[in-house]
């Protein structure tokens, strides 16, 4: 028995390695599908110990979200030390709350009696958890399955209609096939079945590659229809945002974008773009076209470039007499006599040379970093502890109605994203369901940890972003990696990670409307009606069977 137990640990163990082994960005996403193999085996022989299972199960997804997520240990707290914090409570909480859910899964499957409808169940339920991660307070979507192809988009051009979702059913999917390929082979002997298990669902994975690059190769045909263009000219200022962004000084930020923004700029209209939070300086909204700012970037381009736009990240904030929102804080006057509520939020705004200023509250905050969620029940627990690493120790306003921004001069209405809004699929792709916009501005700060895997992940989610709306996106990061991607998911051009520069570059616009953007997450719908189906059919069942034996 303990021999077995050491075998089933082991099994586990090597399901969260192969799983790490195949995240971006420099996993190889084969190994995806059969990541879930050993923990598959595992439950189906120890489907009678629900602890066992919930055990071995976190041990997966621990290894997992241990090696695919160790960037976080990176990040440190306002003093300069390292917030291990950061790194611990993200992997632990996510490890749990997969491990119950394919706990459950295996709880349902004893009284569903239908193992084919038992991986149904696991497959919908899951999907069903994917999609919570991307709704609720504590949402932490990156390692959502569909995820683990951002560095092989040539297999993914099929995301137009499905989003990520789509991808964590397909890695689902051949796990499941290989899983009771093995099984039965195991249990029979018949070696002829279990190679065509084998053949079945290795041609599911290129089946689906294939459809992939037809979708490519169609779509490359259709791009050369796309007569719009626009130039946009990225800033990367490489700024450490830990220590060099406090320490100089507003004018000599000014000073800095200007000299890099002279390199490109011409009379000629274009789109400027400059990264998340670019200045120490906390601006206010009420007459917020008076900012001293505001009014330097406005002349410039009016000597420069008056046909052109300048996009960048600010905190913009708002007084009130009243505590009018929950994430506003007072602000007590020295004799202690006035107090003021003050909201402050992570922003970025549109700069041109005629029209009044365009701005966009960041709405998809960090968990634990802008916000503190479900802050009722935690707070009284843990104080302020999740609000002290990364940067800020206070909760953010947010936008709960996203605008979208329009180009005076060249009639381009454009999505601006800010940092982690750019992980959430169906979120921007709301930018373009009704909006017409033709392009996606990504804004972020990814210096906060390092040069590891950390910045490399998030631009690539960005990738899949393009390929479901099929947009281009132009993204300025302030260490990097500040780059073009177009339509296919493709990187055009980039800056690299811890290199000041510049990227000017040519974008073609469209409008068309993917079945992703006129739908979202379609999937996650049918997979929620199914789950609760199977799980009505599982009562009735087992209600029936109680009642002929008694």
């Amino acid at each position: 028995m303990i021999t077995q137990k050491i075998e089933f640990f082991i099994y586990s163990v090597l399901s969260g390695i192969l799983l790490g082994l195949g995240w971006p960005t420099d996993g190889f996403p084969i190994y995806l599908f059969i990541a879930f193999i050993p923990l598959l085996y595992i439950e189906n022989y120890l489907n009678h110990s629900l602890f066992c299972i919930l055990l071995f199960s976190f041990i997966t997804f621990l290894t997992w979200n241990a090696i695919s997520t160790y960037w976080l240990s990176y990040a440190k707290r306002t003093n300069g030390t390292f917030a291990i914090e950061a790194y611990l409570i993200p992997v632990l909480f996510n490890s749990f709350f997969m491990s119950i859910i394919f706990s459950f899964y295996s709880w349902i499957k004893r009284y569903i009696k239908n193992k084919k409808i038992g991986y149904v169940f696991l497959v919908c339920l899951w999907i069903s958890f994917e999609k919570m991660h991307l709704e609720w307070e504590l949402s932490w979507p990156w390692l959502n399955l569909g995820n683990g192809f951002s560095n092989r988009t040539e297999w993914i051009q099929w995301y137009e209609y499905t989003g990520i979702l789509g991808g964590s059913i397909w890695i689902w999917i051949v796990n499941i096939g290989l899983t009771e390929s093995i099984i039965k082979y195991k249990n029979d002997k018949n070696i002829l079945f279990f190679y065509k298990g084998i053949f079945f669902n290795t041609g599911i994975i290129f089946f689906m590659i294939l459809i992939s690059y037809f979708i490519y190769i169609k779509y490359e045909y259709k791009k050369n229809q796309y007569k719009r263009t626009a130039n946009v000219l990225i800033l990367q200022p490489n700024i450490d945002p830990y220590n060099q962004k406090y320490s100089i000084s507003t004018n000599e930020l000014i000073s800095k974008l200007k000299k890099l923004i002279n390199r490109k700029i011409s009379k000629e209209s274009m789109i400027i773009i400059a990264p998340e939070t670019m200045f120490p300086e906390k601006i206010p909204i009420k007459n917020i076209n008076q900012n001293k700012i505001i009014s330097t970037f406005k002349n410039y381009l009016i000597n420069k470039s008056p046909n052109t736009v300048f996009i960048t990240g600010v905190e913009l904030f708002t007084l009130y007499h009243k505590n009018k929102s929950k994430t506003s804080f007072p602000i007590i006057s020295k004799d202690r006599k006035n107090i003021q509520w003050i909201d402050i939020f992570n922003s970025i705004i549109q700069i041109g040379t005629h029209n009044n200023i365009e701005f966009h509250h960041k709405s998809k905050l960090v968990p634990a970093v802008e916000t503190f969620p479900y802050k009722k029940i935690f707070s009284p627990i843990l104080g302020n502890i999740l609000l002290n690493f990364g940067g800020t120790v206070m909760e953010l306003g947010k936008e709960n109605y996203p605008s979208v921004f329009q180009h005076p001069y060249l009639k381009i209405k454009i999505a601006p994203i800010i940092c982690y809004e750019s992980v959430f699929g169906e979120y921007v792709s709301n930018f373009f369901r009704k909006k017409n916009v033709e392009l996606m501005v990504i804004i972020t700060n990814d210096g906060w940890w390092d040069r590891s895997q950390g910045h490399k992940q998030h631009m690539y989610y960005a990738r899949i972003r393009a390929i479901e709306n099929r947009k281009y996106i132009a993204r300025s990061a302030n260490t990097g990696i500040s780059c073009l991607i177009d339509e296919k998911g493709e990187i055009k051009s980039y800056i690299p990670y811890g290199k000041e520069g510049v990227l000017l570059d040519k974008i073609y616009l469209n409008h068309k409307k993917t079945f992703y953007i006129k739908n979202g997450d379609l999937i996650s719908k049918v997979c929620l009606l199914t789950t609760v189906i199977i799980l009505l059919y599982t009562v009735v069942i087992n209600s029936s069977i109680n009642y002929s034996i008694k």
